[in-house]
């Protein structure tokens, strides 16, 4: 029950879900690339990969530095996947209001903010509150071995 109430556990939905839809990505740019590549690879990894993911990277740290809310976070991706279908549209030709693209934009910014998130969190919950809790890898923390008070139980 501990573990399901521990939202810095390593096992969490916010950080096993973003790995496995980059992974899930990687495949379909592998398998089915015009899954997500319209024009050309070139301008899917200009704007998509390293501007898009960088703006995404640091939203994702932006959202975590303020104490914001992941749903915050949610609503910023999405008009910075807007933003990066409309580059999209204006450097490169390819359609501005594409579906399947913009949710595949979605899918892999929300992943890279989430993994920023998730970063810069782990550093703030580590520094915080270090009395109670020690890190966990590079994205997660855990309560302090001996400390029966870091983790509330019913």
């Amino acid at each position: 029950m501990d573990s399901v109430r521990n939202p810095g556990r390593a096992s969490s939905p916010m950080l096993v879900a973003p790995i496995a839809a980059l992974a899930a990505l990687a495949c379909a740019l592998v398998v089915w690339p015009s899954l997500l590549v319209e024009t050309s690879a070139a301008d899917f990894i200009l704007v998509s990969l390293i501007l898009g993911g960088a703006a995404a990277w640091r939203t994702g740290q932006a959202v975590a530095r303020g104490w914001g809310s992941f749903w915050h976070l949610v609503a910023y991706v999405i008009l910075l996947a807007g933003a990066v279908r409309f580059c999209h549209f204006a450097l490169f030709e390819d359609t501005l209001f594409s579906l399947q693209h913009f949710v595949m934009e979605f899918v892999l910014l929300m992943a890279v903010a989430t993994l920023g998130f998730r970063f810069v969190r782990r550093r703030q919950m580590t520094a915080q509150y270090g009395w109670m809790f020690e890190a966990d890898g590079r994205f997660a923390w855990r309560a302090r071995a001996g400390d029966a008070s870091a983790v509330p139980s019913d």
